[in-house]
């Protein structure tokens, strides 16, 4: 089973606001509001998909941001969710209306 720890800062940095499992099935709300920056996957499986919003609802009128796990890594760092990128462990989409990092209010994953 895989971790995604979710962090205050840019880059996995400042304080670890919430530790999830990489279970599918799961649709909160962040245990403080606004603060997530950054995330931190251990060994989280390939197909995990990750999706975190601006809007409390998980609405996709405002900025939201997904992460496809391909392959498996001990240690990655999506180090923003402001950007839109791939790499052979991740692909990131950023859907931007004014800005996501520091204001995450719902997370999914699937």
């Amino acid at each position: 089973m895989g971790i995604i720890a979710f962090y205050e800062g840019n880059n996995a940095t400042q304080n670890i606001v919430q530790t999830v499992e990489d279970v599918p099935g799961q649709d909160f709300k962040p245990v403080k509001n606004d603060e997530i920056r950054s995330a931190k996957l251990y060994g989280v499986r390939p197909g995990a998909e990750i999706r975190v919003y601006d809007s409390p609802d998980g609405g996709t009128n405002d900025d939201f941001c997904i992460v496809n796990v391909k392959r498996a890594s001990p240690e990655y760092v999506v180090d923003t969710f402001e950007r839109t990128y791939e790499d052979e462990y991740v692909r990131v989409t950023f859907i931007r209306n004014n800005g996501l990092d520091g204001k995450i209010s719902r997370i999914r994953i699937n």
